[in-house]
């Protein structure tokens, strides 16, 4: 599987992929014109052109990397689901059969639930999540498709997952053979579009053989991208974002966290007292550091002052203070202690 590595580029896979898609939407079409020439009683079919438009905007954004763009991602919803509403209301023409109704009813159900996915209302937490969401859904396709009840594309569900997670951050896995066996998957399907669409196109189809086979290649589709980290890693299975349409981005968590399975709460209390000061008009005062009573703060030196000397005047040098009075300051004398000079 390693030798797959140099082939692991996700760009060149996108535009193949996108080229893929339109191929198919134009041969649809293209088809369709062919039979009105070949066979006089085949119809012009505005449906036909319709069901087309919903693989032809997935290859313009495969092929843009468009996979935020909210216009196309809404566009390839709606058509989508349109699409499948319209099989609905026809399949109840003439005299259908109930298996047939519930062919495009099944139809409707699965477009539904991939477009709120897909717009982002509720978002699988992390890779392995998103996985069993999309094999769940194609399992379910599977299932149609082998009791001749289904009437949605295995094939283009797989890729549509595709397209989901390739908006999606990527990170490289240690679990790369699931890389790997998506990529033979969906080369395969790639292939198989290319045969069949253009011997279609001629009422010329391949053996059964290839139907069912398309049907395990496309379950596992899905892991080319196992390798994306999916928003809320580490969350519970499923968080809700009803603002969606609006840009407001779902709960998520830090890259460490989403990598890790866990997530560690910030510490924001000193922020929120912070800014509730600031609400109050008052700021909170830091506390000034005491001031050193042996040096000053520059250039912290001795700041002691010399206590001054009180027996000498300083601008006369003479003495202030009385001496013992034992002598006179002026002569010099021995005084009497009783006030007289010896």
């Amino acid at each position: 599987m390693q030798a797959l590595e140099k082939y692991r580029d996700y760009k060149l896979i996108s535009k193949i992929l996108g080229f893929a898609l339109l191929y198919d939407a134009g041969t649809s079409i293209l088809g369709m014109f062919i039979k009105m020439i070949r066979y006089e009683y085949y119809p012009f079919s505005i449906w036909t052109i319709i069901y087309a438009l919903v693989p032809a905007i997935a290859g313009v954004i495969f092929l843009l990397n468009k996979y935020q763009d909210k216009m196309l991602k809404l566009a390839f919803s709606g058509v989508m689901v349109l699409s499948k509403l319209i099989m609905l209301i026809r399949s109840f023409t003439g005299n259908p059969s109930a298996k047939y109704v519930f062919s495009n009813f099944m139809g409707l159900i699965i477009a539904v639930a991939f477009s709120v996915y897909y717009l982002g209302f509720i978002n699988p937490s992390g890779n392995k999540n998103f996985l069993k969401l999309a094999m769940g859904l194609m399992g379910v396709l599977a299932v149609l498709r082998i009791f001749s009840l289904g009437s949605f594309s295995i094939g283009g569900l797989g890729l549509y997952f595709i397209m989901m997670m390739y908006a999606f951050p990527e990170t490289r896995t240690a679990e790369s053979n699931y890389i790997y066996i998506g990529m033979i998957g969906t080369a395969y399907y790639v292939a198989y579009t290319a045969i069949s669409d253009l011997l279609g196109m001629f009422s010329v189809y391949l053996p059964v053989f290839f139907s069912y086979s398309l049907i395990l290649i496309c379950m596992v589709m899905p892991l080319l991208v196992f390798d994306r980290i999916v928003p809320g890693q580490g969350m519970p299975l499923f968080t809700i974002n009803p603002n969606a349409l609006s840009g407001a981005p779902a709960p998520q968590q830090p890259v460490y966290a989403q990598q890790n399975g866990f997530a560690k709460q910030p510490n924001n209390f000193a922020q929120q007292n912070q800014g509730f000061a600031q609400q109050q008009g008052f700021a909170q005062q830091q506390p000034v550091p005491p001031q050193q009573n042996n040096f000053v703060p520059q250039p912290q030196q001795q700041g002691f002052v010399q206590p001054q000397q009180n027996n000498f005047d300083p601008m006369t040098g003479q003495p202030l203070n009385p001496q013992p009075n034992r002598f006179d300051p002026m002569t010099g004398k021995p005084i009497d202690p009783n006030g007289g000079q010896q």
